[in-house]
């Protein structure tokens, strides 16, 4: 299963990128929990979407509130329990300022069914590998 779950992560990263809303939607179990990074970074508080409206919330959010949002995976590792990591960066521009950002990014998704069940983002690749017992890397 490893390898799927490896898999079933890149395919909802490539729906993501190519806004394909329902391909992105069906690799998420419907009781999926994403706890989002990007709020914590611009606004300092803590947000999670719950189930698949929340999740066609944080798609809608993200597509209205950001330009150019793009996440790019430089290294998915299989974890061994049904988790995935993701150590990447993801960027935006502010639709009002035109100002480009970007930040490295971790993931930590569960997979359960062949879907995704809860997903983590941090701010960092040390943050990411911290949370899964892999400080050194």
């Amino acid at each position: 299963m490893s390898e799927q779950n490896v898999e079933l992560l890149r395919r909802g990263l490539e729906a993501w990128q190519r806004d394909d809303y329902d391909s992105w939607l069906a690799t998420l179990d419907p009781a999926i929990e994403w706890h989002t990074g990007l709020e914590r970074l611009v606004e300092g508080t803590e947000s999670f979407y719950r189930g698949h409206d929340g999740m066609r919330r944080l798609w809608d959010g993200y597509r209205s509130q950001f330009e150019d949002f793009e996440v790019e995976a430089q290294e998915l590792r299989d974890l061994g329990d049904d988790r995935v990591l993701l150590l990447g960066r993801f960027g935006w521009r502010g639709p009002a300022s035109g100002i480009a950002t970007e930040s490295p990014l971790g993931m930590v998704v569960t997979i359960r069914g062949g879907k995704i069940i809860r997903s983590v983002d941090y701010f960092s690749h040390q943050e990411a590998l911290k949370a899964v017992g892999l400080e050194d890397g």
